[in-house]
């Protein structure tokens, strides 16, 4: 299946939003497939906890958005161990006060994740086939387009967060815009 009729990929995270709001700003852009990149599905703390992935599969079905967890998508442990050293050397309190990824997180999430450094195309990260990963997970019919989804992940920052990574591979192979869905 291709996903030549997206509009956009879009991305969002949690930090920032209380949950009226983070469920409102999908509807706003009526976002039809919302992909979970995450490694671990939850997140500790009471303000967040309506993005723990039970919750936010029975929220999202009520909205009539489809979920589907890319595990594939998310960072390794050796990847996300990258970026905390990078954190700590900038004396970073909370990861959500994170601006960017460090170079060295970048590059090993394009090559091992992405695989864009692959010589051999089958090897490489295909953004059609991922996407239909996500619709079969998310059982959405093959007839049904999809022209919206969204990558998720929790921070507030885009270009802090591996999901910019991906939505940006994914918008340079389908030839769209990635879109970032910002908390006010």
């Amino acid at each position: 299946m291709k996903n030549r009729s997206l509009d956009a990929i879009y991305t969002i995270g949690v930090y920032g939003y209380e949950e009226a709001a983070f469920f409102a700003a999908l509807q706003e852009r009526e976002i039809d497939l919302f992909v979970d990149v995450r490694r671990r599905r939850g997140v500790r703390g009471a303000r967040y906890k309506f993005v723990n992935s039970s919750y936010l599969q029975a929220k999202l079905a009520t909205l009539g958005i489809g979920y589907a967890h890319l595990l594939e998508l998310a960072p390794t442990p050796r990847i996300r161990s990258l970026q905390d050293l990078a954190d700590q050397q900038q004396r970073l309190q909370r990861r959500s006060d994170r601006q960017d990824l460090c170079k060295e997180y970048i590059h090993e999430y394009k090559r091992d994740i992405l695989r864009v450094y692959k010589r051999k195309p089958e090897r490489r990260f295909v953004a059609d086939d991922a996407l239909a990963m996500a619709r079969q997970l998310a059982g959405i019919p093959d007839a049904q387009p999809v022209l919206r989804p969204a990558l998720f992940c929790v921070e507030g920052e885009p270009q802090a967060c591996h999901r910019s990574l991906a939505a940006a591979e994914i918008a340079k192979q389908l030839g769209v815009e990635a879109l970032h869905i910002l908390a006010d």
